[in-house]
């Protein structure tokens, strides 16, 4: 059994499932961040690239235009619901030069024909980072590179900490996981990112700061909703009832509305850009 069961169960159940639904919310909160990927990693006509961690296939769909058709796409994910969405927007959209394999990207058998690995905030879940990368790095061809976007530390990320601290006046809050454990916030320390990329065999390792906004919503009742069905804190509410739900969107209507203006509901964010190659 993989030692990532514990996460391909819960992205193949309600994780999956959410994002499928709020699919569009989603594509639109997290474009900023995927455009950061793309422009670190500068994917070129003719390229064939692995999107790790693809989700409802806003990266896939973008690497497959940027690629064009010499080029390919392979988009890699766990989440049998949310690879089914990436599918079929693909096939909408005729794009006949992306293909999708459900797989745990840490163990898949890849072939080591890519010149790019590119992953939106699909890398940080893994339970053995340095292996996976391990695993990843012969995906690519000798020269092939590497580009990730991941959260930075969680203290720097009120679009996280705020709602969480919100619904936690109503609800229990879980207990931290460790620094290291899976996690949206397992690759916080930019030098643990720079460590597992070098012990999987990677070198010109170079680590940037980016901080788009975090648009929750165009409005405070929208980013409410949007904050109680997606990310963090859906996942505390799974079985609660209705008038505890509404209670904790009362709550966090009130905790973001400082952070409206002409742009929506927007609260700061810190990620790490990571580029690197595979050492020669």
């Amino acid at each position: 059994m993989s030692d990532n069961t514990d996460q391909i169960d819960f992205w193949n159940g309600p994780g999956g499932d959410r994002w499928v639904k709020h699919q569009e919310i989603l594509d639109r909160t997290l474009e900023p961040f995927g455009r950061a990927a793309l422009e670190a990693a500068r994917p070129q006509p003719g390229e064939h690239v692995v999107d790790v961690g693809c989700g409802c296939g806003w990266t896939a769909l973008a690497l497959a235009d940027a690629v064009g058709p010499r080029g390919s796409v392979l988009a890699v994910d766990v989440s049998a619901p949310m690879l089914g969405l990436a599918r079929k927007r693909a096939q909408e959209r005729s794009l006949s030069n992306a293909t999708f394999a459900l797989a745990d990207a840490s163990t898949h058998a890849f072939e080591a024909k890519h010149d790019l690995l590119l992953s939106r905030f699909g890398v940080m879940f893994f339970r053995d980072p340095t292996a996976a990368f391990t695993n990843l790095r012969r995906a690519l061809k000798p020269g092939g590179r590497l580009a990730l976007v991941c959260w930075g530390p969680v203290a720097e990320n009120p679009w996280f900490r705020v709602p969480m601290a919100a619904a936690g006046t109503i609800v229990p809050l879980p207990e931290p996981t460790g620094p290291e454990e899976p996690g949206p916030f397992a690759f916080a320390d930019r030098a643990r990112v720079q460590r597992i990329l070098e012990g999987a065999g990677f070198g010109q390792v170079a680590i940037e700061r980016a901080s788009p906004g975090f648009v929750l919503g165009p409005d405070v009742d929208t980013a409410a909703t949007t904050a109680v069905e997606t990310g963090p804190v859906s996942r505390l509410l799974a079985e609660v009832d209705d008038a505890t739900r509404a209670r904790v969107r009362s709550a966090i209507r009130g905790a973001i509305t400082p952070f409206l203006g002409p742009g929506g509901v927007v609260l700061p964010t810190s990620t790490w850009i990571a580029r690197a190659a595979v050492r020669q």
